[in-house]
């Protein structure tokens, strides 16, 4: 596929902070509470970090893991890890042992910075048991009051004399290395060049509009692809990063408030969350602007009411994976059927497809697998040629696992995942079309179908619901009669009622369907 190469931005993340630096030193780069560091703070900070990591041999090419909240020192920590010219391998905050051993073991990780223990649970104890089978890991580094033996504490690190780095990392380095947060119980490893990662963050961070004025509040992980791209876009724009150590429904709402965020990015829980909550008061909420919205499907419904709701406010419905980037959005100047019923359109230097099981190309609006090419998208998982096999096309296009639909503007319709589909008795379809009309029912906070084995049918579906605080779960019969009256064919309806107190989500709050089908016993 022929391209110019405009789309190239050629600069790295430590380019980008150091002309924020020359351009606006003392504007805040980083507020977390009271804490508000400045680009010359920060640039200073991960400037004596680097040279920490220099005295402990972290250099060129090393992976540097770690399993940090959304707190100053993971920022901190990127950039110095960038100016090492080192590989940034950030890990969720949710993974213990079994999860973050594989991972540490799969990228040679040099060293593991951990933080202090949550819910009495030691992030650093983990760390130097698991150092003990892993010969590469040569480093643990503990930040905040717990020590260890053998450990190397955050401060010691962090508080070398600043001093120039021996060599300035290159737009091709590889500098993130990120694990697939699928449901899959064994995710597989993308890696990434600054050039790949800040070029498609410029194109995403210019069709939202970002402004220097703006602050930007990240919901999810910033170990997450999602919230860790709008932070690149955030250093490239010159944006103020307001930082949610950890997300809580119940504080939501004033910490929106109180951080005066123009910015949102989240996932379609976090907008569940937001309206549901009794402190909602849209008036205190004026300066927000923009609500990105992914991580899974969104209802149209939960659009809607987010518009009516913060009426100063747009949402703006992105989609995007670990291995690709921002591939496509809505815009901020979208017509409101298009901001409701669709993802948008594809962002700068993405060409995307719907194709059928053939590989042909279909026409505007009939169903098949969305595939995308682009030269932000990964060229091989790491150390994975067979999932890299089974991933591309043999004419160079990624397959994305979603089934989808495109209009004649191009945009697109997600319309959910191909290995979710359920199959009774040979009739397939998505539970993404089921959930959404469910979720119309007064009395459902969350709801989630899956498919259960039957014996004839190969399949059948169950709906487990989470029921909104203070009222009355819903019967059976009453969401077969809601979809009925929506005029939902009869083999989608749920067969079986599950009601529970929550839905198992991944860290980016993708529901886990495969730890809900096997929660139960459907003989």
């Amino acid at each position: 596929m022929k391209r110019s190469d405009s789309f190239w931005l050629d600069k790295t993340l430590t380019d980008l902070l150091r002309e924020n630096v020359e351009k606006n030193p003392d504007a805040p780069a980083i507020e977390w509470g009271d804490i508000i560091l400045s680009h010359a703070e920060l640039d200073l900070k991960s400037d004596r970090l680097a040279a920490g990591l220099a005295r402990w041999g972290i250099g060129k090419g090393d992976v540097v893991s770690c399993q940090l909240p959304n707190i100053p020192e993971f920022l901190i920590l990127h950039q110095a890890v960038s100016k090492r010219r080192a590989i940034f391998n950030p890990i969720h905050m949710p993974y213990r042992s079994s999860e973050v051993e594989h991972m540490l073991s799969f990228a040679d990780s040099t060293m593991l910075v951990v933080g202090p223990p949550v819910k009495d649970f030691s992030y650093l104890e983990m760390g130097l048991e698991m150092q003990q089978g892993l010969p590469s890991l040569r480093h643990v580094v503990s930040l905040g009051v717990e020590a260890g033996q053998g450990s190397i504490p955050w401060e010691e690190l962090a508080h070398e004399s600043a001093k120039a780095q021996e060599e300035d990392p290159q737009p091709q380095d590889p500098f993130l290395l990120l694990f697939t947060s699928g449901t899959t119980a064994s995710p597989k490893a993308t890696l990434h060049t600054h050039n790949m990662r800040m070029s498609n963050s410029w194109f995403c961070g210019k069709d939202m509009g970002l402004r220097t004025s703006d602050a930007m509040l990240c919901c999810s992980a910033l170990s997450h692809m999602w919230a860790i791209l709008n932070y690149w876009s955030s250093v490239i724009y010159g944006c103020r990063q307001v930082l949610l150590e950890r997300y809580r429904p119940s504080t939501f709402p004033t910490r929106l408030a109180q951080g005066r965020a123009t910015v949102v990015i989240g996932a379609p829980v976090h907008a569940i969350d937001l309206l549901a909550s009794p402190d909602l008061n849209p008036e205190t909420l004026a300066s927000l602007r923009l609500f990105a919205l992914s991580g899974s499907v969104c209802s149209p419904d939960l659009v809607g009411k987010l518009r009516k709701t913060l009426k100063h406010c747009t949402p703006v419905v992105f989609w995007g994976m670990t291995e690709t980037g921002g591939g496509f959005y809505t815009r901020l100047d979208d017509p409101p059927e298009v901001i409701e019923n669709t993802a948008g359109r594809v962002s700068g230097a993405c060409v995307i497809a719907v194709r059928d099981d053939q590989g042909k190309t279909l026409p505007p609006h009939q169903e098949g697998d969305l595939v995308i090419q682009t030269p932000f998208v990964i060229k091989s998982y790491f150390k994975n040629p067979k999932a890299t096999q089974e991933s591309f096309t043999s004419d160079g296009w990624f397959r994305t696992g979603d089934l989808a639909k495109m209009d004649s503007a191009g945009n697109v319709q997600i319309l959910g995942r191909r290995k979710e589909e359920i199959n009774r008795g040979g009739a397939k379809f998505l539970p993404e079309s089921v959930e959404e009309v469910i979720l119309r029912h007064p009395a459902v906070y969350r709801a989630a179908i899956v498919g259960m084995p039957d014996e004839r049918l190969g399949e059948r579906a169950v709906c487990f619901v989470v029921p909104v605080q203070g009222k009355a779960p819903p019967l059976l019969e009453e969401l077969c009669a809601l979809l009925e009256q929506d005029g939902t064919a009869k083999f989608k309806w749920p067969e079986r009622l599950e009601i529970v107190e929550s839905l198992p989500l991944t860290p980016t709050g993708k529901i886990q369907r495969a730890v809900l089908r096997e929660s139960r016993d459907y003989s």
